[in-house]
């Protein structure tokens, strides 16, 4: 190809530049201007879209400002007085509308940032000012600068507004908890006395009054539901609602006999049936009821907030209901081979209505969250009806541990030593009376939150139990490389050893995310929130960011880091396997040499990876610093012989005095190069054992190689041989007996020479190179007893010397 002369290609490049930089490209109104006047067009033209976008399209001023106006009003309202039940709503709306704020702050600057960088590289293309310049490159300068500046104030604003919207997230939440402990531990007088009913009934009439008002919207909601032609609507939905629900009962049948038909038997049938058929509660009865209500508040103008309010807290615990039930018709089927788990007929028939009631107390916690939050009800007469529930609720604790140990009696009345029900009974037991005695001490708000705290747990752990039961059942019965699933993806390819090894490793990593969502939900309160389940979920995985150099764990990181390895480990495998196969068989390296190149470049490779792992733990050069310290201390009192041994091992793979192959002589031992690595050496033995030698070794102490003339698999065998024998003929002997060795090459001849002279003997050295492929060791041995008997065919004295030593030349 042609290339174009610097002189021919500057003046295209600075008019491509100049074109592209001129100002129709940033701003359609230069465009407009600069366009000729409509006389002098022969049809109108379109204005064409600016190359950069305008960033007050989305950042304007009046954004910003709508930011730092909702930023004050936040701040007002977080000075309020938010220390009654009756003001909790209007601290979680703050807490949504600062997250909302600091949300918006961090996707205009995301947006933005784009921005800044391109400006500056437009401006670099300029470069620095010159006299001589052209003013249209001073202009666009001019206006490049100009935006970039606007750009960079508006990022910073935007900082700024982040920064103050996080710090009232932080604020509300330690509010909002303060204000939680506070009135749990709060004492009102107790309902044994006669101080608590007479200010009951002091408050009464308003009381009354507030809840006349409430029932008097719901008749007037439901007598406009069944008037007219609304009526048909009400109608219409309570029959879908009902088919919901029939749905849901009478599902099991056809989802157990799907579930026989496409998994093997055992445990996971009853398992994967639950969890299906608690899936389709929770959509019908949550359908159901919003169906229901969509249909009744449709069009209605007697609905208003209160209703509203009080249907969106029952429309949470309806779902939680649906599954409630399901999971009782699940765990004490009628059937014993569709029960989750195995338990007695007597045990499934007695606590079969025990769902029921726990979905009714579900529905009244609904109510009664209303009645704590947006009711208006006075103090006393909300702890009253939140009284009353935990008093009612408690003795379903009782009841349960309560059949088991019954159960257990009838079955086999030995066994209550060895049945969970003493336990679980005292446990349960505790809960309920703690929770009697605050609400009869005047404690209400602390045994109303245990209660329902125990009630959200046991609905929580029961659905995690039943997932992580679904999770191991399928990963060792369908997802195995022998089960049908984990086959048919062997006979995609898949190695089976990796197969078996997902099958195991997927479900404890599911447990794992179960147990943060159990976490999350436990330390969430006793609402279950799903706002602030999955906030304590995301807090979890993404943790706190770090500041000033600070080590950020979160479970982002720990998940990226236990990833790398794992990555790294079958990324650096593939690399080393294309080197060995592909690229090193085109080069004239020898086997050593290759080694060295694929050590080093898989050492590299696991400190590239260290250096990410540790990015991703936020770990700086400024914070380990005192590691480096402490590693500097360790060093020159107890690491020397490693750090040392390391070095030697960089060193050995870096200059190679010995490689792969080569048989050497160190430390009195005699063998083959197996391995080498950073830290040390492993020599093969003619035992075939391995001898481990410190690299440092190798470069403090004299070491023999016998393979560092590029003469693998040569040998040499000392003899001594009296004065008094021929040693011509020895020599002969020596050379022909070597040549005619089954595994010596012919090429090169084996030689015969007289090494020393010692004690009345001549010392004879044959030498010899054994077959490529061949133990260089048995090749020897076997010409060590061919001599022996030529020597004695030919009656030619001879002793071996006792130290020989056998090598390579």
């Amino acid at each position: 190809m042609t290339r174009l002369p610097f002189r021919v290609l500057f003046p295209v490049l600075y008019l491509v530049l100049a074109g592209f930089l001129h100002p129709t490209f940033f701003s359609p109104a230069a465009q407009a201007a600069d366009a000729p006047p409509p006389a002098a067009q022969a049809a109108p033209a379109q204005t064409p879209a600016p190359l950069i976008a305008d960033i007050t399209l989305f950042a304007s001023d009046a954004t910003l400002n709508a930011m730092g106006d909702e930023i004050r009003a936040i701040y007002q309202g977080s000075r309020k007085d938010y220390s009654t039940s009756q003001n909790t709503n209007a601290l979680t709306m703050l807490l949504r509308r600062a997250n909302a704020v600091a949300t918006k702050a961090d996707t205009l600057l995301t947006q933005i940032k784009p921005y800044e960088s391109v400006y500056q590289n437009f401006v670099d293309i300029l470069g620095k000012p010159d006299p001589a310049e052209p003013d249209s490159i001073t202009q666009q300068r001019k206006m490049l600068t100009t935006r970039q500046q606007d750009i960079s104030g508006r990022i910073t604003r935007l900082r700024l507004y982040q920064l103050e919207a996080q710090q009232l997230v932080q604020e509300l939440r330690q509010h909002g908890t303060a204000i939680q402990q506070a009135t749990m531990t709060q004492r009102f007088p107790t309902p044994l006395g006669i101080n608590f009913w007479s200010q009951l009934s002091s408050t009464s009439g308003q009381d009354k009054n507030r809840a006349a008002a409430l029932a008097s919207e719901t008749g007037a909601v439901l007598k406009e539901a069944f008037t007219g032609q609304h009526a048909l609507l009400t109608l219409g939905a309570l029959a879908l609602s009902g088919l919901l629900l029939a749905l849901h009962f009478f599902c099991h049948t056809p989802v157990r006999l799907l579930v026989a038909r496409f998994l093997p038997t055992g445990r996971i049938r009853p398992i994967t049936a639950a969890v299906i058929c608690s899936l389709i509660g929770v959509v019908a009865w949550g359908g159901a009821f919003q169906i229901i209500w969509n249909a009744i508040s449709f069009n209605n103008d007697a609905v208003a907030d209160d209703l509203s309010a009080l249907a969106d807290m029952v429309a949470a615990q309806v779902p939680l209901c649906g599954f409630v039930l399901e999971l009782g018709m699940s765990i004490l089927s009628r059937k014993p081979e569709w029960r989750v788990f195995s338990m007695p007929d007597t045990l499934a028939r007695n606590l079969r209505l025990f769902p029921f009631w726990f979905a009714s107390a579900l529905i009244v916690r609904g109510v009664l969250r209303y009645v704590d939050t947006r009711s208006g009800f006075g103090l006393l007469p909300i702890q009253l009806l939140d009284g009353l529930y935990t008093l009612a609720v408690s003795p379903l604790l009782f009841a349960i541990p309560r059949q088991l140990r019954l159960s257990a009696q009838e079955d086999d009345p030995s066994a209550n030593s060895a049945n969970i029900a003493p336990l679980l009974r005292t446990l349960v037991t505790t809960i309920a009376i703690v929770c009697w005695g605050a609400v009869l001490t005047g404690y209400i708000p602390l045994g109303y939150t245990i209660i329902s705290w125990v009630s959200v747990m046991a609905i929580t752990m029961t659905g995690l139990l039943l997932v992580s039961l679904l999770a191991t059942a399928l990963g060792s019965s369908v997802f195995p490389s022998s089960a049908p699933v984990g086959a048919h993806l062997v006979r995609l390819g898949l190695p089976a050893r990796l197969v078996d090894q997902a099958s195991v490793v997927v479900p404890g990593l599911i447990n794992v995310f179960l147990l943060i969502i159990a976490f999350s939900v436990a330390t969430a309160g006793a609402d279950f929130d799903p706002t602030q389940v999955s906030r304590r979920i995301l807090s979890i995985f993404k943790g706190q960011a770090p500041t000033d150099g600070s080590f950020n764990l979160s479970m982002d990181a720990v998940l990226l880091c236990a990833g790398l390895p794992i990555l790294g480990h079958y990324a650096i495998r593939i690399v080393k396997n294309w080197f060995r196969l592909r690229f090193f068989p085109t080069t004239r390296l020898d086997i050593g040499a290759q080694a060295s190149i694929l050590n080093i470049l898989s050492y590299s490779a696991w400190i590239i990876i260290g250096l990410c792992m540790a990015s991703a733990l936020g770990v700086t050069v400024k914070s380990m610093t005192w590691v480096v310290s402490a590693l500097s201390v360790g060093i020159g009192f107890g690491l020397q012989s490693i750090v040392q041994n390391f070095v030697s091992g960089i060193i050995l793979m870096a200059e190679r005095p010995v490689s792969i192959g080569d048989v050497v002589d160190i430390a009195g031992a005699h063998g083959e190069v197996a391995r080498i690595s950073v830290r040390s050496t492993n020599i093969k033995l003619a035992d075939g054992s391995t001898m481990i030698v410190p690299n440092s070794q190798f470069i403090t102490s004299a070491v023999r190689n016998a393979t560092r003339a590029e003469k693998p698999g040569v040998f040499t065998i000392p003899l001594q041989v009296p004065f008094t024998s021929d040693l011509h003929k020895a020599m002969n002997v020596m050379t022909s007996t070597l040549a005619e060795c089954e595994n010596v090459e012919a090429q090169p001849v084996p030689t015969a020479s007289i090494t020393s002279v010692a004690d009345g003997s001549a010392i004879l050295t044959g030498t010899a190179r054994a077959r490529v492929g061949m133990d260089t060791a048995a090749v020897r041995s076997q010409a060590l007893f061919a001599l022996w008997q030529a020597f004695q065919d030919h009656q030619i004295p001879v002793t071996v010397s006792a130290t020989v030593v056998a090598s390579p030349s």
